[in-house]
C-alpha cells in the first residue's frame, strides 16, 4: 500500500493508528530506514531526506579540533513568531512556545529554512530495519529486548516505544563533551552552574557485536570542573535497558568525603543540588528516566516549530545567548520539522511533581526536541527546548548534540544546559569503544582527587 500522508486537525495521519503507521516493509521507501517520513511536506516547507548532515553540498570542515562552523550561517529567516502574530501560527507552535510567547514580550522565534541533517551509519540503519520485526517492548515501558544497534522501534505503535526510541537514538560507542550549564533567575542574574567534563560509552552501539554484553545500555561519568565550590564532584551513571532486573544505577564521589557511594535517590523528580534545584534528574535532555509512574499515550505525528540546526549553541558566548527572562532570539535558531507527540498522564496511585507531560520527538533523529509539563492545578509548568547540532565531518561518528534548557514558569526562571560557550566547550565522538574498567565504581574512586 502506497504511504499518503495529509494534514488531519493538524496531525499528520501517515496511514496511521495504533499499529498502522506503516508497514515494516516501507521502510527505506516511503520512509526511510530509521522511520521518518522519506518525502518532504506538501507545501515544501519541510524538503524530503536525502541522507543527513554530510551530503550536504559545501559542508565546511568540521570536527572536534577545529570546531564545527555552522553550515547554514548565510541564511535568513523565512518569518518571525511573535506575540503579536503567534495566532497565525498557533497550529506548529507547541503550548508551551505560545505560553511564553504570550508571557515574555522579548521572545521571538525565529524560523529558518528547514534542513534534515540526521545522519545514520548504514549498519544502524540495517539494523533499524531489523528491529522493526524483532523488538519487543517490556510491559509497562519496562525495556525493550529483542533489539540491538538501531532504533528499537522505527513503527512505533505506542508512547513508550516513542521514548525508547529516544533513549536509543543513534550514538557512537564513546564520545566526550566538555560544556557550561547556566541558571537565570527571574530578575535576570545569571548563575555558571559549572563547566563540566564528560565521557560516555553506548555499549548498545558497539559495532562487531550482536547483542548487549550486560543489561545496561549506556554509561556516563559526569565531572565537575568550576565553580570551586563543585569541582571534582563525579557521578557515574549506568542505564539499564530492561529495568525488571535492576533500576538505574548512580555513583557519587564527593571531594569533601573522599568516597564513592550509590545514590539510587539520584532519580525520578529529585531535585538536582547543583543546578540549583532548578530541574530534576528526570529532566536531564527534556526526559530521561523510568516511565512507570505515568500512562504515556502516542498521539500521532505533527508538524511543528522546533529548535534545529542550532550550531550557534557549538561556540558562543553567555552574553550572546543569554536574555533577561529567556534565549536571546538572535541565538536561536527554529525550523519546521515533523514530530512525533506524546502525552504522560500520572497514574492515580502515583506521585509526582507533574500532573502530565507532553514531549516532542523528532522524526529523524528521535531526539526529545520540546517538552511541556503541567502542575496538579492543569496549568504549564515548566517549558523544555531541545537545541541540537552535529558534530559533523566525522564519519560515522557523526550525531545530534544534546543542548538543552527548560523554562520554570513558577519561578519566572530558565537554565540552559550542555552549551559550549566562551571557547572552553569540546565535543568528540568515535565509534571505537573505550576500556569498559573505566566505568566502574572502583575507576570512579581511583580517578577522582581533588
Amino acid at each position: 500500500m502506497k504511504l499518503k500522508h495529509f494534514l488531519l486537525s493538524g496531525f499528520l495521519v501517515a496511514g496511521w493508528a495504533y499499529g498502522a503507521h506503516a508497514q515494516a516493509s516501507q521502510l527505506g521507501t516511503t520512509l526511510t530506514e530509521f522511520g521518518g517520513i522519506k518525502a518532504g511536506s506538501a507545501d515544501g516547507a519541510i524538503p524530503a531526506y536525502t541522507g543527513g548532515i554530510n551530503a550536504i553540498p559545501g559542508l565546511p570542515a568540521g570536527n572536534a579540533t577545529s570546531g564545527y562552523p555552522d553550515p547554514f550561517a548565510s541564511e535568513k529567516p523565512v518569518f518571525s513568531v511573535t506575540g503579536a502574530n503567534a495566532s497565525q501560527y498557533a497550529a506548529m507552535l507547541t503550548p508551551g512556545a505560545q505560553a511564553l510567547l504570550a508571557r515574555y514580550p522579548d521572545y521571538r522565534i525565529d524560523v529558518y529554512p528547514t534542513h534534515r541533517t540526521a545522519q545514520y551509519p548504514a549498519s544502524v540503519l540495517a539494523n533499524t530495519v531489523k528491529n522493526a520485526s524483532s523488538a519487543q517492548e517490556i510491559p509497562g515501558g519496562n525495556g525493550v529486548t529483542g533489539t540491538y544497534a538501531g532504533i528499537p522501534f522505527p513503527v512505533p505503535t505506542d508512547g513508550y516505544q516513542v521514548m525508547w526510541n529516544s533513549f536509543l537514538q543513534y550514538h557512537p560507542a564513546y564520545c566526550e563533551q566538555r560544556f557550561q550549564n547556566y541558571l537565570v533567575d527571574s530578575s535576570g542574574a545569571v548563575t555558571e552552574l559549572g563547566t563540566i567534563a564528560t565521557s560516555w560509552t553506548h555499549q548498545y552501539y558497539f559495532p562487531d557485536q550482536t547483542g548487549l554484553q550486560t543489561n545496561f545500555w549506556a554509561y556516563y561519568e559526569v565531572r565537575y570542573l568550576s565553580p570551586a565550590a563543585e569541582a571534582g564532584q563525579t557521578f557515574l551513571f549506568q542505564y539499564p535497558i530492561d529495568f525488571t532486573k535492576n533500576d538505574d544505577v548512580t555513583y557519587f564521589y564527593s571531594p569533601g568525603t573522599r568516597r564513592v557511594r550509590l545514590a539510587p535517590e539520584f532519580t525520578y523528580d529529585t531535585p538536582i543540588s547543583s543546578y540549583g534545584g532548578a530541574i530534576d534528574y528526570d529532566e536531564i535532555d527534556l526526559f530521561y528516566g523510568k516511565m512507570d509512574k505515568f500512562d504515556w499515550k502516542l498521539v500521532g505525528e505533527k508538524e511543528m516549530i522546533v529548535p534545529y540546526n542550532d550550531y550557534k549553541m557549538a561556540g558562543t558566548t553567555e552574553s550572546a545567548v543569554l536574555g533577561t527572562h529567556v534565549l536571546k532570539p538572535d541565538g536561536v535558531r527554529w525550523e519546521r520539522h515533523r514530530v512525533w507527540v506524546v502525552d504522560a498522564t500520572l497514574k492515580a496511585d502515583q506521585r509526582h511533581a507533574f500532573s502530565r507531560w507532553t514531549f516532542y520527538v523528532d522524526e529523524d533523529s528521535w531526539e526529545v526536541i520540546a517538552s511541556e509539563s503541567y502542575d496538579h492545578s492543569n496549568a504549564i509548568y515548566k517549558v523544555g527546548f531541545s537545541y541540537p547540532w552535529q558534530d559533523y565531518g566525522e564519519g560515522d561518528a557523526t550525531n545530534f548534540s544534546h543542548t538543552f534548557g527548560i523554562y520554570d514558569l513558577s519561578r519566572g526562571s530558565y537554565e540552559l544546559s550542555y552549551v559550549q560557550t566562551d571557547g572552553h566547550g569540546f565535543y568528540h565522538c568515535t565509534t571505537t569503544p573505550p576500556n569498559m574498567s573505566k566505568y566502574t565504581a572502583q575507576a570512579m574512586a581511583a580517578q577522582s582527587v581533588r
